[in-house]
């Protein structure tokens, strides 16, 4: 069943993806703009962003147009389909909710980090990278704790205000993760 409600979830990410990258083209400033939109090529092309890429353009994500109560209705409700989270609500509860559960993640991820990874059964490395995105069911245990060094490296430096870049790196980190161990 993994499999199949991850099938689901994947056939939305092209769809933020290019969300994004037309947010982007919204940007007041065209350098910030241009690393944006190469960004979402480069995801669109197979490629897996780098935390520091992501953590670079995180200021960006914290007002118009890309902050979670500016981006389009279609981007709110792809990413809360990323989540399992119903798109057929009225757009001020879809944001709501949203935020919620990323700052929840986010809260979670807090923990996890003073807990430590090396803390976590197999079962439950698995279940922190399919709740963030991942497709971890045919992923090793060293893939899944790589996978979530790698969040935990962006998740535990953002603020509240910057959750809608949190949301969108549910899908920038996990579209080609398996494409890029291959």
């Amino acid at each position: 069943f993994l499999d199949a409600y991850d099938a689901i979830r994947r056939d939305l990410y092209p769809d933020v993806v290019k969300s994004l990258a037309l947010a982007a083209r919204s940007l007041p400033e065209p350098q910030l703009q241009k690393r944006l939109q190469e960004l979402c090529a480069e995801v669109q092309r197979g490629s897996q962003p780098r935390v520091a890429e992501l953590y670079a353009v995180r200021h960006l994500f914290s007002g118009s147009p890309l902050g979670l109560n500016k981006l389009r209705v279609s981007h709110v409700k792809a990413l809360s389909q990323v989540l399992f989270l119903t798109p057929h609500l009225p757009a001020f509860f879809l944001r709501r909710r949203l935020r919620s559960h990323v700052l929840e993640i986010r809260h979670l991820d807090r923990a996890m980090l003073r807990l430590g990874l090396g803390q976590l059964s197999e079962e439950e490395l698995k279940a922190a990278c399919y709740l963030r995105g991942l497709n971890s069911t045919h992923l090793g245990m060293s893939e899944c704790r790589a996978w979530l060094e790698q969040w935990l490296g962006l998740s535990c430096k953002l603020q509240a205000s910057e959750a809608s870049l949190l949301a969108n790196s549910m899908v920038l980190l996990s579209l080609n993760y398996v494409r890029a161990k291959e």
